[in-house]
């Protein structure tokens, strides 16, 4: 018996022990498979942000370098010119000229005056990289470097060529670009994650020619166990940011020999069942902790800490359940913010997310407590209310939400004000599910925004009857496409100076069947929402070279036509293919196409803006901005685009005899196209008077109904006379 007892006794130690290292090890893997999870998608999002402040900062120099080779050297206006790219690009402390690599020229000179007369190809700790960069003419970046001037930062030099008397380029010298490392630190999250105990580095890996050098650091040193490794990407070089958390004991529990065994063993056991006994509390303790960890990341907005998109379809679903029951009506609340993308790209993302927490913020103080407030993505917020009262309550709460958006906000030492849309839907008057009440939600908010900016519009059956008819005018389109019921409509851009046609504006109809004749307007924004804008894009294109050849052939007079270019085809991935195929197939001379481009798109991911355009010109097609002056634009970023014309929008046209604003607007873009010698056309001119006053201004070209309407038909015969005759029949 006393054997069996033993025999048990070991089995239960053996079994015991075995299951208490089990879970401890169970434990141990999980801990760090979520650890290296989490970190792993940290230093993501870390390495994305100081990708995105490095090349955004870089982009400095590209700007910088421009102005050289269109001053073909030094810049005589400098000062002026680094000073405005300085104001832009935040992160750059200061740029630099270094003819031939000797620093000629620094802004802003105050604290940097020891780095004049530099010659980088001496600098000890990059000549190497220096002359790599020459010789390779492209941009590198160095560093961190203590900089001569004191203090460290990383340094971003581009080579700029000029043409050189033979057909090879020559070697000009550098613009260079000084990152402060700090405001690189400042754009990602680490210094606040260092505070929750990770700890990380960015370092610039060891080479030949030097040793490996830390950019930044904080947290204390890197655990090696648990520590992920991700590549910087930066030009001419790589970055390795580094990442790890808290401490790891990966030893594990030493048993000591020549104790007494049967106490030893007690101990053991009596240790293991208090481990075993404890273990599952604490376990389930861990996995609460981490399931309402994960709940947070799937059901909660990162930025703001609001509800989700996923989150708010569920406690949407439960809100409509309990008011089945409670007889409380629902509301639902879909906001948009207007021009927050002008905001976003023109003053970086980290100023818009601050702006997203800001609106965050203070629709969470408009609410109730027990009301829901969710971030549905971008720019977009939706509001759930359990209400008593009826649509003039509401509509009122609404108006203060408005009102309260409205309110400036501090940042960056700015004063950002922005306006916001909301569409109204209510349950269960409008629908019973939370899927039909955000598409209601959804087409209010659509209707909220044509309205104009601060708009609240409430849904109505007339919606869904509005998104009903889109749906089938957008099928009526693609019939229009294949069965040939488009056509074209030509109105003649005037020189008064000359009084002569100097060109004509392609327009798109539509003789629809059982409609009539359409206008643009009857149609666009259903070919815009579909996709079908590209193609028709196209089409006009390709009728519009067929119309120029048809005269060509038949000896008449000919001069350029314009037609507008959307931003869905200006962005297609087959645009200058499609382009370069139509022109291929007609043989129309590229010089008598205009293509006309709205600001707003011109200035939507300028990089790849600059490349088309480029490609377009090289064809030798000629670039206008339509309705100028309704978007946004800055002058700095307009200079680099290689455009012909400026169409003044008809907005500004329609009271110049009124309004001194418009005027006054009117007579700056004139004065500003001379500056940057391009052609001014002022839209919708209507009356004697307002062709005078563009005269006085300044204005040879004009457009509108005071020349003629747009006929219908082939590209008209460029006398005056006639245009208007026809114009009058018709």
């Amino acid at each position: 018996m006393l054997r069996k007892t033993s025999v048990f006794s070991f089995c239960v130690f053996a079994a015991v022990l075995a299951l208490g290292f089990y879970w401890n090890q169970l434990n141990q893997t999980l801990q760090q498979r979520e650890q290296a999870s989490l970190i792993r998608d940290l230093i993501n999002t870390q390495v994305s942000s100081v990708e995105r402040l490095l090349n955004l900062s870089l982009l400095s120099t590209e700007l910088l370098a421009h102005e050289v080779r269109r001053s073909n050297g030094e810049p005589a206006d400098f000062v002026a010119r680094a000073a405005e790219i300085l104001r832009d690009f935040p992160a750059v402390s200061s740029l630099q000229l270094a003819p031939a690599g000797v620093n000629s020229q620094i802004y802003p000179f105050a604290a940097n005056e020891a780095a004049l007369g530099l010659n980088v190809f001496e600098h000890g700790p990059t000549a190497i990289a220096t002359a790599r960069a020459r010789d390779d003419n492209r941009l590198t970046i160095n560093g961190p470097l203590a900089l001569v001037q004191g203090g460290r930062a990383v340094i971003g030099r581009n080579p700029v060529y000029l043409p050189g008397p033979g057909a090879k380029d020559e070697f000009w010298g550098f613009v260079s670009a000084v990152i402060d490392i700090d405001r690189l630190l400042s754009v990602t999250d680490l210094q606040k994650l260092a505070q929750n105990g990770y700890q990380y580095e960015l370092v610039s890996p060891a080479s030949p020619a030097a040793p490996e050098q830390v950019v930044f650091s904080g947290g204390g040193p890197l655990v090696g166990d648990n520590m992920q490794t991700l590549d910087v990407r930066v030009p001419n070089d790589r970055w390795l940011l580094r990442m790890s958390h808290g401490g790891h004991d990966g030893g594990g529990l030493v048993l000591g020999f020549g104790h007494v065994l049967s106490l030893f063993a007690a101990l053991i056991i009596a240790w293991l069942v208090h481990y075993v006994l404890r273990e599952p509390y604490r376990l389930r303790g861990l996995v609460e902790a981490r399931t309402r960890e994960l709940h947070d990341l799937a059901y909660h907005d990162y930025l703001t800490g609001l509800v989700n998109r996923r989150l708010l379809n569920e406690q949407l679903g439960q809100a409509l359940r309990e008011q089945s029951y409670s007889g409380r009506a629902v509301a639902l609340l879909y906001l948009d913010l207007d021009d927050f993308k002008r905001i976003n790209d023109s003053m970086g993302h980290e100023v818009g997310d601050q702006l997203l927490v800001a609106v965050a913020n203070r629709l969470r103080a408009q609410v109730r407590a027990n009301d829901i407030v969710a971030r549905l993505g971008g720019d977009e917020f939706a509001v759930v209310l359990f209400i008593s009262g009826g649509q003039h309550d509401l509509l009122r709460l609404a108006e203060k939400i408005v009102q309260e958006l409205g309110r400036p906000v501090r940042l960056n030492n700015r004063d950002l004000v922005i306006s916001t849309s909301i569409g109204i839907t209510l349950a269960p008057h409008d629908g019973d599910s939370a899927s039909q009440l955000l598409r209601n939600a959804d087409m209010a908010l659509y209707a909220s925004k044509r309205r104009g900016k601060n708009c609240v519009a409430f849904f109505n059956v007339e919606m869904q009857r509005e998104v009903s008819r889109l749906m089938q005018l957008e099928e009526d389109l693609r019939h229009a496409l294949a069965n040939r019921q488009l056509s074209l409509a030509f109105q003649p851009i005037v020189n008064i100076e000359h009084d002569r046609v100097a060109g004509f504006e392609a327009l798109v109809r539509w003789h629809h069947p059982e409609q009539g004749l359409l206008m643009p307007g009857q149609f666009i924004p259903a070919a815009e929402q579909s996709g079908l804008i590209v193609p028709l894009g196209f089409w006009v294109l390709r009728n519009v070279c067929q119309g120029l050849v048809a005269r060509i052939e038949s000896q008449l007079d000919v001069v350029p036509v314009a037609l507008n270019i959307s931003p869905q085809q200006f962005r297609d991935k087959h645009f200058m293919i499609e382009v370069q195929t139509i022109l291929s197939e007609s043989g129309v001379a590229p010089e008598l196409l205009e293509f006309e481009i709205t600001e707003s798109t011109l200035m939507d991911d300028l990089e790849a803006t600059i490349a088309i355009l480029n490609a377009l010109k090289r064809l030798g097609i000629r670039i206008s901005i339509d309705d100028f002056g309704t978007g946004y634009s800055s002058l700095a970023l307009l200079k680099q685009l290689p455009v012909d014309t400026l169409k003044i929008d008809r907005c500004f046209v329609k009271d110049i005899g009124e309004d001194e604003e418009d005027r006054q607007i009117i007579q700056a873009v004139i004065a500003m196209s001379a500056q940057l010698d391009l052609e001014v056309i002022a839209e919708g001119v209507e009356t004697l008077a307002q062709r005078d006053l563009l005269y006085a201004f300044g204005c040879r070209r004009v457009q509108g109904y005071l020349y003629g309407k747009p006929l219908i038909g082939a590209i008209p015969n460029t006398n005056l006379l006639s245009l208007q005759a026809a114009s009058v029949a018709s």
